[in-house]
């Protein structure tokens, strides 16, 4: 039952919950009328993806890496919940300059404020190094990677919060509390395969049919082949 656990905080970091996720808070903040702060959080929490992706890509096309270190990659799934997840409860109970019935900003202290920030935060915090912990757990990465993932992702929702304490007042939407909700108590939907496509796009890129390995930090011995039946494969390495 406790492996289960693991498994389950390992799927909250899946792209089909983050995904979901970084979109909603992308599309509350549009929503809310905040285009810098839509724009700020796209390009930071792409960047992180683009940063794990990449190293994951480097070490599986030209077996680039941190061999003492045992490190392949930025763990995906622990960057992803680092970034996402301090974001969304931070934005769940930062309720400066909502409105009254009358049209009136309600009379919430600055002090109790920042409190309810500073307790949501932390508990994306912990939610994320349980999840970074998870993938450890599962046999998905190596600790260095699932804490370099964490790092960069806890980087991300940091940089963002920065800038969102010094933006003007907003409120919370129930969409983005309902999906949040929903993300949590249902990570088990079939999830996208990411290290499939990360995958396919370093044999193509490296012009390599095979991939390297982290047992013996080499290439396999044999050309890979994509976990699929041969009428779903595309590009002849990518599953569809």
């Amino acid at each position: 039952m406790f492996a289960m656990s693991w498994f389950h905080l390992s799927a909250l970091g899946g792209l089909n919950v983050t995904a979901l996720l970084a979109l909603a808070i992308a599309a509350w903040l549009v929503g809310a009328r905040c285009w810098r702060l839509a724009l700020d959080w796209c390009l930071l929490f792409g960047a992180a993806l683009l940063v794990a992706g990449a190293s994951q890509m480097a070490f599986l096309g030209w077996g680039i890496g941190l061999r003492d270190f045992d490190f392949t990659g930025f763990s995906g799934h622990a960057t992803r919940a680092a970034a996402v997840f301090p974001v969304a409860l931070v934005l769940l109970v930062d309720r400066r300059g909502r409105r009254g019935a009358q049209g009136q900003a309600e009379d919430v202290p600055e002090r109790r404020r920042r409190e309810r920030v500073r307790a949501a935060a932390l508990a994306g915090v912990v939610l994320a190094v349980l999840v970074a912990i998870a993938r450890v757990k599962v046999r998905a990465h190596s600790p260095s990677e699932a804490v370099a993932g964490c790092l960069l992702g806890l980087a991300a929702a940091a940089l963002f919060l920065a800038r969102l304490q010094a933006a003007r007042g907003h409120s919370p939407r129930p969409l983005l509390l309902g999906l949040l909700a929903a993300t949590l108590l249902l990570p088990r939907a079939d999830p996208i395969n990411a290290h499939q496509w990360l995958t396919a796009a370093a044999l193509k890129l490296s012009g390599s049919d095979r991939v390297y390995l982290r047992r013996g930090w080499q290439p396999a011995q044999g050309p890979y082949v994509p976990p699929c039946v041969a009428s779903r494969v595309r590009f002849d390495y990518l599953c569809v």
